[in-house]
Formats: C-alpha cells, structure tokens, sequence
C-alpha cells in the first residue's frame, strides 16, 4: 500500500511539474505602441448590406461531454440542437471543452467544426471556429501577456477565427489592458450569457484594432429560460452556407442582439415572444460624414460611443414616438464610432464600429514580436532553478538512505 501511494505522489509531483513546465517555457514577447484608427476613409460595414438576409447564430454552447466531468448538465446532442431549432436559429453552433462536436455535420448545412479552447484556472478561454487542429496545449497556471499572446498566434494558426471568450468572466482572466496591445484574433465575445464585456472591447477599439464582436448564449443547459436565446449573433449572409457565415463575421456584417430576459418565463412563452420581438437591422448607411441606422422596432434609446467608451451622443424617445431611426454626424476627432440600440422590452442591439483608416485597404495592425534575448535570459533561470530543486531532491534521498541503513 505505502509502494502505491509513493508512485501515486510520483505522479501527481510529475504532472503538476508537467504544467509548470507549459506555463513556464513560453517565448517573452515585446509590443510597439498602438497606433488608434485615423485617417479621412470611413469604414463601415454595413454599408452594402441586404436586410432581408439575416441568420440567427450561436456559435458557444456545451454538451454533456466526458461522462459529465465539464459543465454540459441535460445537453445531450439532440436536446441541444431541437431546443436552438424550436427558437428558429439558422445556425445551430457546439463548442464542447477541447473538443469538436460533430452533431451537426449534416444536420446544419452552415456547420462550422469549433470548440471552446482552455481549461487554465482563470478562464482564459478562446473560441475557436473552423477548427483544422485541437490544440491540447494551455497554460495552467496565472497568464502574462506574453502567454496570451502566443496561445492567440498558436491558434491562429489551427483555427480561421479566433475569439476571445467572455473576457471579463473572471478576474486576472483577460485584463482590460491587455486589449491594448493583443493581437491577431478576429473577433471579441462582447456579449455572453453569462457577462458582457464592452469596455474590453472599446479598449482594443481605441487603439487601432479593428476587431468585431461575436454574441453567444455559452449555454449549459438548453432546458433552462435562462440559458438559452439570451444572446445571439445576426449574421448577414444570403444562404447559411459556412463560407458565407465565416465571411459575414470576419467583415464586421454582424449584430449582436441582447434578448431581454424573464426569469419567471415559461419555456414555449419565451419561444413565441422571441419569433415576435427580436428586433432586425434595416439598414446601418454611411452618407458622407451623416450616419443613420434604421431598425424594425422602435427605439427607447440610442447611443453612439467612440474611443475610451465615451458615449458621443444619446438619443431618447417615448414609446409613442415610433422611432425606428437613429443618426449620428460623425466628427474629425472621432475615431470610431459603435452604436447600441435599446428597445421598449429591454433588449439591446449592439452593432459593430465605422472605424477611420487611410484608404479603403485596411490593414490590421500586429504589435507582437518575440525577443529572442529576453525569452533565453528566462528559460535560463527556469532551467537553473529546476537544477537546483533536482540537485536538493537528490541530496534528501541520499540524506534518506543513509538514516535508514
């Protein structure tokens, strides 16, 4: 029994050495400045849309996966996507724990291979979409900048997009300053079942990184009001093709709908009042400077918001009014511009940015550089320190062995 319990304490010495290893051999990255939007060209998304194209997406939800061991509760496979299809969604998304879920291959003909990435203790999580590879590599332990930063590169490469996942979940997940200087990820999980994360979003925003928001139930029990149709990502694409669904989230022809939600709502009560009351973009048109947004439910509140989080102009109107349109004149300093819709029941609209650049060829800017010299000055610490705790282990056994004889 003592011989068991010695190769158990082995191996649990082993593995947890194993994730200090992951979380510390991780090349040190250095950043430039951030450089914010500028320039005399408007960008806005929307500009050529066709409002009679709209598919209703969530691309983050859980299944009851490993014998139940991650948080998938009633979430059987079928449940999941009957439960999404009674709501009228075009594209029905499964992003299990490092895993990809191929239920819906053949069943959705928008099927896009995805999972959530990460199991580190702050939840720092990415959702990955149009999976080629799961990578089964995460860091553990507290993430530097750097280690977030190379996860993102990483899985930038085994995914076509990238999303920060629900940023502001947990404290010392992703710090709001952070956005500052990360990079190389497509879009921001702005609204999510659980938390919403806007000032996350004006931060990157505010420094010149052109990223669009992704809004996601993150369900784990389809079964319960409160976990389903919360909120939902508006794709603008003709078919629920998966190309065009891809194309339509990485060029920023997007919505993100906040469904209000009734705690005490009864299931088949809140199927119909969302096929009744979900609002729909009409049309987001940028002529010259002078910005309107048209929308199909009359708004209670508008406001147009720039850099910092600043809120540049709020528009109020009473329910008689009617209101369906909303309109900013955008000005020389503003460098971008994102508005938010609020309706009579409480949901919200939240549409991406018009951004400034130089011209029509917008690039994104990457702030990332790996140093080569900090990276070997570290490692050789940690390698120094592994030597000397392997050098102290020896000389406890040793010490052992003479005691024992």
């Amino acid at each position: 029994m003592k011989k068991i319990l010695k190769y158990l304490l082995y191996l649990i010495i082993a593995f947890v050495g194993l994730l200090i290893a992951m979380n510390v051999f991780v090349p040190v990255y250095v950043f430039d400045e951030p450089v914010p939007f500028h320039g005399d060209y408007l960008h806005n998304p929307y500009q050529d849309i066709d409002s009679t194209y709209w598919k209703c997406c969530n691309f983050h939800g859980h299944t009851r996966q490993y014998g139940g061991v991650t948080n998938g509760r009633n979430n059987g496979n079928a449940v999941y996507d009957s439960m999404y299809r009674l709501f009228g969604y075009d594209h029905v998304g499964i992003s299990d724990y490092n895993k990809v879920n191929g239920y819906e291959n053949g069943r959705d003909p928008g099927f896009i291979p995805g999972y959530e990435h990460g199991y580190n203790v702050w939840k720092t999580h990415q959702v990955c979409l149009g999976t080629k590879k799961v990578r089964r590599i995460d860091y553990f332990f507290y993430q530097t900048l750097s280690h977030k930063q190379h996860m993102l590169n990483r899985l930038g490469e085994q995914n076509r997009v990238v999303a920060v996942a629900h940023p502001s979940f947990v404290d010392g997940s992703y710090n709001v300053s952070d956005m500052k200087y990360l990079s190389n990820y497509k879009v921001l999980e702005v609204l999510n079942g659980f938390v919403n994360s806007p000032e996350y979003w004006d931060m990157a925003l505010s420094n010149g990184h052109l990223v669009y928001l992704i809004a996601d139930d993150d369900t784990h029990d389809v079964l319960k009001v409160n976990d389903i149709a919360l909120k939902i990502t508006y794709l603008n694409a003709k078919d629920n093709d998966a190309s065009q669904l891809y194309d339509a989230l990485l060029s920023g022809k997007a919505v993100g709908v906040d469904f209000y939600l009734d705690r005490e709502e009864q299931m088949d009560c809140k199927v119909k009042r969302f096929k009744r009351d979900i609002p729909y973009l009409n049309c987001a048109k940028l002529n010259g400077n002078d910005f309107m947004v048209s929308v199909t439910k009359p708004i209670n509140k508008a406001e147009f918001i720039g850099q910092g989080g600043t809120v540049l102009k709020s528009e109020w109107h009473d329910d008689a009014d009617s209101v369906f349109r909303a309109s900013y004149k955008i000005l020389p300093t503003d460098q971008y511009v994102r508005t938010v819709l609020t309706f009579f029941d409480g949901t919200t609209m939240w549409l991406n940015p018009i951004t400034r650049h130089e011209s029509s060829d917008i690039i994104k800017q990457r702030l990332d550089h790996v140093s080569y010299i900090w990276t070997a000055a570290l490692w050789m610490v940690y390698l120094g320190i592994i030597l000397v705790i392997v050098k102290l282990v020896q000389k406890y056994t040793q010490n052992k062995k003479v005691h024992a004889e």
